[in-house]
């Protein structure tokens, strides 16, 4: 678990979850956040982090730092349909910023866009990740196509990584029955 805690430069990881920004990334997030500046970007817009900074928070009071200051440091920005997300990502400079890219592939499952231009613009995402992997960590979360839908783009996805992770909800046990 030390590895998903703790990505690093080459090591390109993804977390498959039903919920993609899940648990499991706000302690990713408050971990890398707590270490010097952190970009996020939201391929699902779904992540507020005004909301999110409450779990965040609980996470980093554990380590006492200076909460307002880390937060600060956490870069958030949004594509709305797979288009931008291969823009933003392209347009992301290469630096030692690490990067968590939230629910990926949530735009890129949009019906209006052909399965072949999803696939083509995946794989620019895809090598711009690389390119940002080369001098900082790099984390995505994605969950599956509703419905199986597109499953290429999460095996793409898969094949890219070098380490991944996919998580199972939790489902709770049943009552237990007194006879």
């Amino acid at each position: 678990m030390n590895t998903l805690l703790d990505p690093l430069p080459g090591n390109l990881l993804l977390v498959v979850a039903q919920r993609a920004a899940g648990a499991i990334m706000l302690d990713l997030i408050a971990r890398l956040a707590c270490r010097g500046p952190l970009r996020l970007l939201d391929g699902g817009n779904r992540f507020d982090l005004h909301k999110c900074s409450l779990a965040i928070a609980r996470n980093l009071r554990q380590r006492s730092v200076d909460l307002p200051r880390i937060l600060e440091r956490i870069q958030l920005a949004r594509a709305f349909t797979c288009y931008q997300m291969v823009t933003l990502l392209k347009e992301t400079p290469s630096q030692a910023t690490p990067t968590l890219v939230l629910d990926m592939l949530s735009t890129f499952y949009d019906e209006n866009v052909p399965t072949p231009e999803s696939q083509r613009l995946l794989q620019a995402c895809i090598l711009n990740l690389q390119r940002l992997n080369r001098l900082a960590p790099v984390a995505i979360s994605a969950q599956p196509g509703p419905a199986g839908a597109r499953p290429e783009l999460l095996q793409a996805l898969q094949a890219a990584a070098e380490q991944f992770w996919t998580l199972e909800p939790h489902t709770p046990l049943p009552p237990l029955r007194l006879l």
